[in-house]
């Protein structure tokens, strides 16, 4: 968070003065969602093989998941500790 915060900052200070510098940022924003959105499916846990960033719920009696920011201490499926 702390890498990208500052990537984010760096790229809006000096692109922001081009004639299409907020589009640079908006790019940048759209960029960071797609690679967050892969790198969300393609972590997961050793033992089970469910993504870790992935959170199930039940709505209607249907699994639906949404995705968290940060990586749990343990597996939300088998409880393995993750590293």
């Amino acid at each position: 968070m702390i890498a990208w915060s500052v990537v984010f900052f760096f790229l809006g200070f000096g692109v922001w003065s081009f004639q299409a510098g907020h589009l640079m940022i908006v790019a940048y924003l759209i960029l960071s969602a797609i690679l967050y959105f892969f790198y969300a499916f393609l972590v997961k846990c050793p033992r089970c093989g469910v993504p870790v960033l992935l959170k199930p719920m039940k709505i209607l009696g249907m699994n639906v998941f949404r995705w968290s920011l940060l990586i749990p201490e343990r597996c939300r499926h088998c409880g393995e500790t993750l590293s």
